[in-house]
């Protein structure tokens, strides 16, 4: 029987076998085996199609990590699983990454209880989506590097930059002892500096404002 969610399902199916142009509404119909006429008695067309997928995936990522630690191990914790959540689907990071949010998006709430622990723990408010949007744009990012070739950066056998030649063969000895992959590497050193310069930036402006109110 047919329902959103089963709708929601198979495109993002299609999308993960074909790319983000492979989720039509007929192209799904046809997976479906229906006329795309009998899609439209649960969705309102391909924009709400896109929002049903993203939806799929945000469910997908936890939040109680923001109700148990303080608001930084939160954001690692949030952030590793943002990233394999999308890594999982990486052609819908481009299809996604530029939507604007759906009325009554369950993604909303996902936002929210970031948001919610951010503001909770003294950020001033015009500063949390700054903060989220500049984390999410480097999750993202990771998120498609994990499918990169582990060689993408290789210069080869050339003569003429020895020193990075030299950088990229002390980086794969490194990750090699340390069994690594360059995606994880990359990942938890720029996810270790933002996360340093967020505290930086908090701490600055604590001391620049009265002390939050206690919960």
């Amino acid at each position: 029987m047919l329902s959103r969610r089963l709708i929601f399902e198979t495109a993002l199916r299609l999308v993960d076998r074909g790319g983000a142009e492979a989720a039509g509404i007929r192209a799904v119909a046809k997976e479906l085996g229906v006329q795309p006429s009998a899609l439209y008695n649960h969705v309102d067309g391909y924009p709400d199609l896109v929002a049903g997928m993203r939806e799929l995936i945000s469910d997908r990522i936890p939040l109680d990590m923001f109700d148990r630690s303080p608001w930084d191990e939160a954001l690692v914790e949030w952030s590793g699983h943002y990233r394999d959540t999308f890594a999982a689907h990486p052609s819908t990071v481009a299809l996604l990454a530029v939507l604007p949010l759906a009325e009554e998006s369950t993604t909303t709430l996902m936002y929210d209880g970031v948001i919610r622990a951010l503001v909770r723990a003294g950020w001033p408010e015009e500063r949390v989506l700054i903060l989220l949007v500049a984390l999410e744009s480097f999750i993202l990012g990771s998120a498609l590097d994990l499918g990169a070739d582990e060689q993408m950066l290789d210069p080869g056998p050339r003569e003429d930059v020895p020193v990075f030649t030299s950088v990229y063969r002390a980086r794969a000895a490194m990750l090699a002892a340390k069994r690594q992959s360059t995606a994880d590497a990359s990942f938890e050193f720029g996810l270790r500096a933002m996360l340093t310069g967020f505290r930086a930036e908090f701490d600055a402006l604590r001391r620049g404002r009265p002390e939050p109110d206690p919960a």
